[in-house]
Parts: C-alpha cells; structure tokens; sequence
C-alpha cells in the first residue's frame, strides 16, 4: 500500500497540470466583441482652391503617399515662373565680380600713381606740388570707399538672392500642396468632395481606413480574467467566412485595457489583429470591419495560477 502512494501522488500531479494547461490552451472566450479599422484618417486638403482632379473613388485601394486629389495650380505656375525670373536675375547678381573688381584696380591704380608721385617729391624737393599729394591721398581714400561700396552692394546682391530663393521654395512647397496625398495604406472609405468644387485649406477631401491592422474591441467580465493581468497577451478571433462558410481565424496583441469598470464586473480591452488578404489576386482583405467574430484571449501559465490563487483566498 506504502509503494503505491508515491504512484498515485504523480498521477495525481499529471492529472492537475494537465488540466491547467488544457484550461489556458481554451482560453477565455469573448462574444462581446466589435472588429473597427486601426485607424481613420481624413485627408486634408492643404490649400485653398477648386479641385482639379480626384484620382480615386470610394472602396477603392490605395497605398501610402498615393494622390488623392489636386487643385487648380495655373496662376500659382504663373507666379512661380516670375518668382524664379527674379531669382535667377539676382543669382546673376551675386555672382557678379566685376563691380569689386574694378574698385580693387582703381584703388591699386591709386596707390600706385600716389607712390610714384610721393618718391618724385622726396627725391626732388618741389618737384611736385603739395596740393597734388593731397589729392592723390584724397583719391586714394576715395577708392578704398568704393571697394567698400562694391562689397556691400556684392552683399545686398546675396541677400536678393537668398530672398527670392525662399519666396520661390515657398511657391515650390504651395505647388507640391496642391495635391492631396493618403498618409496610409488603406481603403478609400469616403470622398467628400467633387471635381470643380471648391474647398478650403484643411477640409477633408476623402477618408482611408487602414485594413491591414485592426482593432477588436471588447468586453469581458473581470471573473474569467483580471484586467491588470491582460496588456500584452495573445489573442485570436474566429468567424464563418461570407465567401466559402468555411470557419476562419486571425492571432493578434491585447494592446491596452480600459480604466473603467462597467455593471456585471465588466472591462473593457483593445486588441489588434494582423490582417491578411485573400488569395484570389482581387485585393480584399480576409476581415472587414464590423464582422462578427469570437475573440478568444489567452491568458498565460502565471496569470492562470495568479487569478486560480487568488479565487481560493
């Protein structure tokens, strides 16, 4: 009898641990559930102006940084075509050295035709006259004035220029504005707006939804799972296909859990689920939003024995 007690204390063991690891392997089932796209975005436009052309319509695909829409943009073209007249006549400007130069020789011819007079002097006393060195001197001054005036003249040059280079970067950057493109991968959800309508800088023109990443959210009752416990576990949703029947089903994240408890003991979580798409080369996506799906949430081994611990107290 003695030699059958260490037997029956393992089968005992095997017996308990398995059926741990079948209860977390289940999972905790959630019918309450909602599936809604990862994200919204409503796509600006970022001027003023009438829309020249919409590139997509509604349910259509369509990829990130693809055109949406584009205003009208001829007398923008028309005033950055002037706008870089001016830049390049003050490009032009800056580069020119002929100004400093010209004042650089004169002063050289200055000094020069100064010294030269200057030696005649001392070497002759009278030879020159006094009144000519002085304004030989006064010529010379006169000349290092326009070198001055030459390289601040050089300088206002170089200011035009970088003034007309921004105005003509900004007219550049309005131009680029002037279509609308989809920050996201996703479907077209909504166009607001029409060919020949005019819209104002910030109204939305159409909304993308992204598919490839989307949201499931639920409720569950706090008796099955404890909310502090569920950030980070996996999860997956189950539902019947409307194509072929047949029963599908995607893995995803509980991303984060609600602060708020609800009557029952209920909380709410946030998962995300990896979409896919179809095989039949059509570019639908596997789920869609608003499907009614099972979500089963998969709690691991150590919260398992924490919640079990805590429900024998």
């Amino acid at each position: 009898m003695n030699r059958m007690l260490p037997t029956l204390a393992v089968w005992i063991c095997l017996t308990v641990s398995s059926s741990v690891t079948s209860q977390d392997n289940a999972g905790v089932q959630v019918d309450d559930s909602v599936v809604r796209f990862a994200s919204e975005v409503d796509v600006p436009a970022l001027e003023s102006g009438p829309l020249a052309e919409i590139f997509v319509r509604q349910n259509d695909s369509i990829e990130a940084d693809s055109p949406i829409a584009r205003l009208h943009s001829h007398s923008l073209q028309i005033e950055r075509r002037s706008a870089k007249a001016r830049y390049d006549s003050a490009e032009r400007d800056a580069a020119n050295q002929i100004d400093i130069q010209r004042a650089e020789k004169a002063l050289e011819y200055a000094v020069a035709e100064l010294e030269t007079k200057t030696s005649m002097q001392n070497e002759f006393r009278g030879a020159v006259a006094r009144a000519e060195i002085r304004k030989l001197r006064l010529g010379v001054e006169l000349q290092k004035l326009e070198v001055r005036q030459a390289e601040l003249d050089q300088g206002k040059a170089l200011t035009n220029q970088a003034l007309f280079g921004a105005e003509l970067s900004l007219l550049d950057n309005q131009l680029e504005n002037m279509e609308a493109q989809s920050p996201i991968s996703g479907v077209v959800l909504d166009v607001a707006k029409s060919v020949g309508e005019w819209v104002n800088k910030g109204e939305t023109i159409a909304t993308v939804g992204r598919m490839d990443r989307l949201h499931i959210h639920a409720f569950v009752n706090s008796r099955q799972l404890a909310p502090a416990l569920c950030k980070g576990l996996p999860v997956s949703v189950t539902w019947k296909d409307d194509v072929d029947g047949r029963e599908v089903s995607l893995r995803g994240t509980v991303l984060s859990v609600d602060p708020q408890s609800f009557s029952g003991g209920r909380f709410r979580l946030h998962a995300e689920i990896a979409n896919v798409q179809r095989g039949d080369n059509h570019g639908q996506w596997l789920l869609r939003p608003g499907t009614d799906v099972q979500m089963t949430v998969y709690p691991s081994v150590s919260v398992s024995r924490r919640q079990s611990a805590s429900g024998t107290r």
